[in-house]
């Protein structure tokens, strides 16, 4: 019998999948995890019944982010979370762009052209044992080599007055700026950095295909409410490591 006085706690994995280009390890990867909460960047809107079938028809949540003309059928790629919890909300919430307008994108644009990609805070707030956890994830602006450009502190403000609108939360992303850099202090500065500190990239060079970075740009932050324990990085499934970690309230 579960003591009344133990908090309830979640397994979470989050991951920037690369589209579809490992879709195989992935799945394989999260059906032996079993995770209750998976969030998810650069996920194809098309794939989405895959990952919630292999989590056991998970619940979900997608936002589209951007259409891939490179790909074929240039799909719709976004963010999304899933939940073998009870749903209790589930939220997207754009802080660039809108749903009605999903940019083209190509990769030759990334270079000195700006972005190309709408940005969005999805959220799903889930029960477990008479506890509710408010999970959110992004996928924030890129710039080149890591560098902190203009755009993308005004998206900054954007994203935290979004999450601003959450009084209590656990975080993940893929958020383009690098451990140490402006833009990810600003988010440690008022939010809690969940990923030890002895990891210090987050890219997986074996796949990424500019090879080995030393950036740590993947996050896992949270608000007080939460207590974030056994966090760590899982390589060889994508071209960012999967970020696992147990969330309980405090």
């Amino acid at each position: 019998m579960k003591d009344s006085r133990e908090s309830a706690s979640i397994k979470l994995i989050s991951l920037n999948i690369e589209r579809a280009k490992h879709l195989g390890t992935t799945l394989s990867f999260l059906d032996k995890e079993k995770p209750e909460i998976v969030c998810v960047q650069e996920i194809l809107e098309n794939d989405t019944a895959r990952f919630a079938s292999i989590l056991g028809e998970a619940e979900y949540v997608f936002a589209p982010l951007l259409r891939h003309m490179e790909e074929q059928g240039n799909p719709i790629v976004g963010e999304a979370i899933f939940s073998c919890l009870r749903v209790v909300r589930k939220e997207v919430q754009y802080y660039v762009g809108n749903a009605n307008d999903i940019p083209k994108h190509r990769p030759s644009e990334e270079i000195g052209n700006g972005h190309t990609m709408n940005c969005a805070l999805v959220t799903l707030a889930v029960e477990k044992d008479g506890s509710l956890f408010n999970i959110g994830t992004t996928h924030f602006t890129w710039s080149p080599n890591g560098e902190t450009t203009s755009e993308q502190r005004i998206h900054l403000k954007k994203l935290l007055g979004t999450l601003g609108t959450h009084n209590e939360i656990v975080f993940t992303g893929d958020f383009n700026a690098p451990r140490g850099g402006e833009i990810f202090s600003m988010l440690a500065d008022k939010y809690k950095d969940n990923v030890p500190a002895h990891y210090t990239a987050s890219i997986d060079g074996n796949f990424h295909r500019a090879g080995h970075l030393n950036f740590m740009v993947d996050g896992l932050f949270s608000t007080p409410a939460y207590k974030v324990s056994d966090a760590k990085m899982v390589s060889g499934l994508s071209d960012h490591c999967a970020l696992v970690a147990t969330v309980s309230k405090t």
